[in-house]
């Protein structure tokens, strides 16, 4: 925020010199064609330094919401992974594999029309086939 303010001074203090050289190119050259050409060009670059800060806060402000979005995934997983790792760890040889055959299980019953137990049997088979 505090980023966006400062670029917003000086986006608005270049204007005021752009139009202030425009102004006193007016007062100091009797020449038309000139003074046509200095407004053409205080114009011109007024729209690119505004759309430049438009375009940096933009590209600012998504950047600043991917960086909160990484660190709320960050935070929220954190406390998740550390739960079972200290489950695993409190856990004895026994209960791991009731768990795994738990998870196999899962794994099986799924709804879909081939198990992944299965499919990855499967592929366990034809590495050993393919290896022989």
């Amino acid at each position: 925020m505090n980023r966006t303010r400062t670029q917003l001074m000086y986006t608005i203090l270049a204007t005021v010199i752009i139009w202030a050289g425009v102004a006193a190119m007016k007062i100091l050259t009797p020449v038309e064609e000139l003074i046509t050409f200095g407004l053409v060009g205080g114009f011109g670059s007024t729209v690119a330094l505004w759309l430049v800060w438009t375009f940096s806060t933009y590209q600012s402000g998504e950047t600043e919401q991917a960086a909160e979005k990484a660190k709320r995934a960050a935070t929220s997983a954190t406390p998740e992974d550390a739960r079972v790792a200290l489950l695993l760890q409190l856990m004895d040889d026994e209960d791991r594999r009731e768990l795994k055959r738990r998870l196999m299980d899962d794994l099986s019953a799924d709804g879909e029309s081939v198990a992944l137990a299965d499919l990855l049997a499967a592929q366990d088979e034809r590495i050993r086939r393919s290896g022989r």
